[in-house]
């Protein structure tokens, strides 16, 4: 599958116009929009996790004892 990825700006009333596509006229093509996220965005977001949990050592263990849930006594 070929695939063509480009950026454009949303237009008045909430058109798209992307022009110039590398694939002839007549051809069916899948569209999906997401909105773009700059890297200036996830730079500030690598340095919020900074110096959060680096890894769980065991990730489907309960974070409260056995001996500590009220529901259980």
């Amino acid at each position: 599958m070929d695939t063509y990825k480009t950026n454009t700006i949303i237009k008045h009333n909430h058109k798209i116009e992307i022009e110039n596509v590398p694939f002839e006229d007549g051809t069916e093509v899948e569209i999906s929009v997401s909105k773009n996220v700059s890297e200036e965005y996830i730079k500030n977001l690598k340095a919020k996790l900074k110096g959060t949990v680096l890894k769980y050592d065991n990730p489907f263990e309960s974070a409260i004892s056995d001996e500590d849930w009220e529901l259980l006594k």
